[in-house]
């Protein structure tokens, strides 16, 4: 098992450097994923309320320490307070003031949805629990429901995904913890400077998610010739050097991959470092590229 660096947190809690994304994997297609990134020296692994697979981690998980040496505390676990989705999409069902959400104690909902991934992962705490969008129709209640929850030890750190500047300064407007994380889309093309240099200034860890999933459009990176020799000058794959790529940029990778050697491959990134002509070079091809749609994942977003 190979040792993965840690980055450490705000409140010095300790978070892997790069870890599994798990959406939409249930069953042994997810123990085999997670068990194989765990023989990698993967402990981070990333899910949500929302995500239909929350019983089938505490379950792999289960089996990994009845066959491992890992233990619950060797494991980082993420998990996401948010609305409810309907094959990817959310419903308005949950933290909306809207017909469509029949519950408007969100404070109490932030509580009930952390019970039940609770139960379904099978511990007693969570250590990192996110807002999976920022539900504007009520995101200080939200926090300030997460802070209790912090308070109590329910949850070892708290954080936000898919905030840009302005919703992370409305949360610290009225905090009494800062966020630790901030979870979005980082890829090449999209680095989201403008975020990214914010949470490093105010010591906010920036975490990507998909961090790969660019790579599927193919376009100009992809066939870069310059990028090319970049990943033949280290014998790595392209979708090393991004992970890479990632890490020295202080941003917290969770690649997700059922196949045993990408995942592999996913983890093999420590044994060089690029250069910061090679940095530029990658970060040269941004264009704002945003995977997922945010107005229709966050009506008012």
């Amino acid at each position: 098992m190979d040792i993965i660096p840690r980055i450490k947190l705000s409140n010095g809690v300790e978070m892997p450097a790069i870890g599994q994304g798990t959406y939409p994997m249930t069953g042994e297609v997810l123990y085999n994923a997670m068990r194989c990134a765990v023989d990698c020296g993967c402990t981070l692994f990333d899910t949500a309320h929302s995500y239909p697979n929350e019983q089938s981690i505490g379950d792999s998980l289960q089996r990994i320490y009845a066959s491992t040496d890992l233990r619950r505390h060797d494991i980082f676990l993420t998990s996401k307070i948010g609305d409810r989705l309907d094959n990817g999409m959310p419903m308005g069902y949950y933290f909306y003031n809207s017909p469509s959400c029949p519950n408007r104690d969100h404070r109490q909902s932030v509580f009930t949805q952390v019970e039940e991934s609770l139960a379904n992962l099978r511990t007693d705490y969570i250590d990192l629990l996110l807002i999976h969008w920022p539900y504007n129709d009520c995101l200080e209640e939200i926090w300030q429901a997460m802070e209790e929850l912090y308070a109590r030890g329910t949850v070892r750190a708290i954080g936000v995904s898919n905030h840009r500047v302005r919703h992370l300064r409305r949360i610290m407007a009225s905090a009494s913890i800062k966020p630790m994380v901030d979870q979005m889309y980082i890829s090449p093309l999209n680095t989201q400077a403008t975020v990214t240099a914010f949470c490093r200034d105010e010591g906010i860890v920036p975490q990507a998610y998909s961090p790969l999933m660019f790579l599927r459009r193919g376009g100009a990176f992809a066939s870069s010739a310059d990028v090319a020799d970049i990943c033949r000058r280290y014998g790595k794959s392209i979708q090393q050097i991004v992970l890479r790529w990632d890490y020295q940029r202080g941003v917290v990778a969770i690649p997700k991959s059922a196949g045993e050697n990408h995942i592999r491959a996913n983890y093999d990134i420590f044994d060089f470092t690029l250069q910061p002509d090679e940095m530029a070079l990658i970060e040269s091809f941004n264009e704002d590229y945003q995977y997922l749609p945010e107005s229709v994942y966050c009506p008012g977003y």
